[in-house]
């Protein structure tokens, strides 16, 4: 498999339908705090949250693909980095900082945030965060600083090898060290699913991979089943790495081959994609008007099926619209800033990085999901 980083269309498409998920994962869990009738399966509620693997896959394969193609000297760590956190913080912290203002206005006291709560937020340490779905921001970051550090090897083999030793070796020691924050970040087995990422670039890189793209719909399918044979796969990171991490890393492979859109419905996933980071942070606050309008409304009342498509819609117009009026504009000045974009500037985010959907219940997530306006 050949592919140019410019012409990886194919991940642009995946990461909107990753995005998509991540959304309506958190608009099933929000319609768990209405009264009217709930007939959305385990299974279904669930399964939306893998978005985050597919996510992480993308992460470690794009860094990998981009920064070793053939002909290309990888780039400076410092300058590496520069570019990852003008891509990660600057929408980020608007939207921590919205949060903050919506706390300040009296709303959400059911949550417990404080001075270290701030910190943890702006700094992306592990902890708790105004924005709950950011913990997969912190393990974007603690991917990219382990990456850029092995790019001082300046070779395929010796950085990924290195670099995945370092992610096992901290896995390794999260275990052996007595339980903290600090521990259990570094302890969570997820992070393997950018390994998976990373050796999936190196066989595209160097064995010419091809993965039919059919092959994702058995990949779709086992993150789909996973729920009803692993009661609950976000319970536990190895659990997790293992029954949608590598579906997910299927699913990556399989829609590497995609070509440039060539209809509507191919353009706008890729439209869709571009805005997908965006999608991530904002839903966020979609949500929370859900929540408040499931508490405090008829929207409580009525069966949540018919409501859900709503909430999507909402939340897909809102990160498009931040996207264009906020994301687009602080990407160029992070340009400016940074130098000349970089192949990997488009492709190169996070749900997730792509960011992303979320693990159970880190830090308290999901009662926050279900939490409304008091």
């Amino acid at each position: 498999m050949t592919l140019r980083s410019n012409e990886l269309h194919g991940l642009q498409m995946l990461r909107a339908v990753a995005a998509l998920a991540v959304v309506v994962h958190h608009s099933f869990e929000m319609s768990k705090g209405a009264q009217g009738p709930h007939v959305v399966p385990h299974w279904l509620t669930l399964c939306g949250a893998a978005g985050v693997d597919i996510f992480f896959v993308i992460s470690g394969f794009i860094m990998t693909y981009v920064s070793f193609s053939a002909g290309r000297r990888p780039e400076r760590p410092v300058r590496f980095l520069a570019r990852r956190v003008m891509r990660i913080y600057p929408l980020y912290w608007i939207c921590s900082t919205l949060v903050l203002l919506i706390v300040g206005a009296g709303f959400l006291r059911n949550q417990d945030f404080d001075f270290m709560t701030a910190i943890n937020s702006y700094t992306l340490l592990p902890g708790p965060k105004l924005l709950l779905m950011a913990w997969t921001l912190s393990y974007e970051m603690y991917f990219y600083i382990i990456f850029a550090a092995c790019l001082l090897l300046a070779n395929l083999y010796t950085s990924l090898l290195t670099a995945i030793s370092v992610i096992v070796a901290g896995i390794v020691l999260g275990v052996a060290l007595p339980p903290s924050t600090f521990s259990e970040f570094i302890g969570n087995p997820i992070v393997l699913e950018f390994c998976y990422g990373m050796v999936l670039a190196l066989f595209a890189l160097r064995a010419r991979l091809r993965v039919p793209t059919a092959f994702s719909i058995p990949g779709f399918a086992l993150l789909a089943v996973a729920p009803t044979f692993v009661p609950d796969p976000t319970a536990d990171g190895l659990t997790r790495a293992v029954v949608w991490g590598l579906p997910a890393t299927l699913i990556v492979a399989a829609f590497l081959p995609i070509g440039p859109p060539r209809s509507a419905l191919s353009r706008t996933a890729v439209s869709w994609g571009d805005a997908s980071y965006s999608l991530y942070l904002t839903h966020a606050f979609v949500m929370i008007a859900y929540g408040w309008l499931i508490k405090w409304t008829f929207i409580g009342q009525l069966p949540q099926v018919a409501v859900i498509p709503a909430v999507v819609a909402a939340s897909l117009a809102v990160g498009v619209a931040s996207h264009v009026i906020l994301e687009r504009p602080l990407l160029k000045l992070g340009r400016r800033l940074t130098g000349r974009q970089s192949e990997m500037g488009r492709y190169a985010s996070p749900a997730t990085g792509e960011g992303g959907a979320e693990m159970r219940a880190p830090y308290g997530q999901q009662a926050w999901m279900r939490s409304t306006f008091r």
